[in-house]
């Protein structure tokens, strides 16, 4: 608790209450003046009301965030080796490597819920292993809601926990036998899940319900332009080019394979497009345009996946955001210097290559293969969370709007305990 009390401060305290982009400001608006949609899950804005409710405004839910995240960190640790000492020594390499790899950093110190996705997640992974060391069924619960919670804040969290929550079902403390607690633990998360589904639902207070947003279809807009510039073919729809075909020389001019918004950003020079899609023409368009360009469909999304992991030669896209923008709540950095040092160090430092986020996957799954030759009884655990963070990472290559550094954080936050935790379970083999 010490541990994740002082990360915390060194975490917030530059950026306090925490960087706001438009996201982060909508979620908060929403929080004021209630859930007016689904297109972003609701349970963000619920934390920002319940921490204006308690009088610290967002800056709670910053430092809520970042505590759970190191606490429970720090706890998995404490709970996968033998002594307290070389736990200690591991959670003071996960922390350097939040601060090693600054897109890790850079996104704690926004508003952006893929980190409250990835404190829920930890959190309930240290719940279960504590459920298992200690034989105490009941704990599955708190594990379970924490699950819920992480996925009620991302849609695409489910694919982050997956294994994890199969693997829990399945053997539910860990090899501890127990009649109680597999259906304890079935029945736990299927109600933990059902719950963050149906949060995504009806809102609070009047559970009202809410037309679900097509927000595949700013993904599929994106595509269309990636594929027609690929292709040199204009497969946009009118509706997108402004009722003019456009010559495959200006949509290569619009085309931007780092996020949506560029691509759809006015540039001088060239006839614009648009994301607009009134007559619903987008979906049967994307779809065309795939099955007659696979290729060059698989090519766009091989793009920006590769923008998305930092393995572009333009570095690391959008690794935080650096400031909280204007708002009519009042809302400003509390301490500006720091916060202008805290934003520089990630941007200056986030581009080298050897800093950039795909190694996270590299080393975990290096790490964990030697891991798993000193000590073959933690492969489940360390296999599902490792499977988890791939597959989190993996999908994004399919559906990603963009290429924000900040989508990957809760799969590289997985990387970081990951490494932290098999050069524990390297160090000590089999005296576990």
């Amino acid at each position: 608790m010490a541990f994740a009390a002082l990360a915390t401060l060194v975490v917030c305290y530059p950026s306090w209450p925490g960087f706001m982009s438009f996201d982060s400001l909508f979620a908060y608006r929403q929080a004021r003046e209630g859930v007016q949609t689904m297109l972003w899950p609701p349970l963000h804005s619920y934390m920002f009301w319940a921490s204006d409710r308690v009088g610290v405004g967002p800056g709670g839910v910053l430092a809520f965030q970042a505590f759970v995240l190191f606490a429970s960190a720090a706890l998995i640790l404490n709970l996968l080796v033998r002594h307290r000492f070389a736990a200690l020594v591991l959670c003071g390499l996960f922390a350097a490597l939040i601060f090693v790899f600054p897109t890790l950093l850079g996104s704690m110190l926004v508003h952006w819920r893929d980190v409250p996705t990835a404190s829920f997640t930890l959190l309930g992974v240290a719940l279960w292993l504590l459920a298992a060391r200690h034989g105490a069924p009941l704990l599955l619960a708190p594990a379970a809601t924490a699950f819920g919670c992480a996925v009620a804040l991302r849609y695409n969290a489910i694919v982050l926990v997956a294994f994890v929550l199969l693997l829990m079902a399945w053997t539910p403390l860990l090899g501890r036998p127990s009649r109680f607690a597999r259906p304890f633990a079935i029945l736990c998360l299927v109600a933990a899940l059902g719950t963050a589904w149906a949060s995504t639902q009806w809102r609070l207070p009047d559970l009202k319900r809410m037309q679900a947003p097509d927000s595949f279809g700013g993904t599929q807009a994106f595509d269309l332009a990636g594929v027609s510039a690929c292709a040199d073919v204009d497969y946009l729809p009118l509706g997108m080019t402004g009722g003019a075909a456009l010559s495959p020389y200006h949509i290569r001019r619009n085309y931007d394979p780092r996020h949506l918004n560029l691509t759809f950003r006015p540039k001088p020079g060239v006839p614009p497009l648009a994301d607009t899609d009134r007559q619903n023409k987008v979906p049967t368009a994307w779809r065309d345009a795939i099955l007659k360009e696979p290729v060059c469909y698989l090519s766009h999304r091989r793009t920006v996946f590769m923008e998305q992991m930092g393995m572009s030669d333009r570095g690391v896209f959008y690794p935080t955001h650096g400031a909280i923008d204007p708002n009519d709540y009042g809302l400003e950095v509390a301490h500006p210097a720091f916060a202008d040092l805290a934003s520089a160090y990630v941007q200056i430092h986030a581009d080298p290559v050897w800093r950039r986020p795909a190694w996270l996957y590299a080393l975990a799954a290096g790490l964990v293969g030697l891991a798993l030759l000193r000590d073959r009884r933690q492969a489940p655990l360390l296999l599902a969370l490792l499977g988890g963070a791939f597959a989190y990472a993996g999908i994004l290559f399919l559906v990603s709007p963009a290429a924000d550094a900040r989508y990957i954080f809760p799969s590289s936050l997985v990387c970081a305990l990951l490494i932290a935790a098999s050069v524990g379970i390297i160090a000590q083999g089999r005296r576990s």
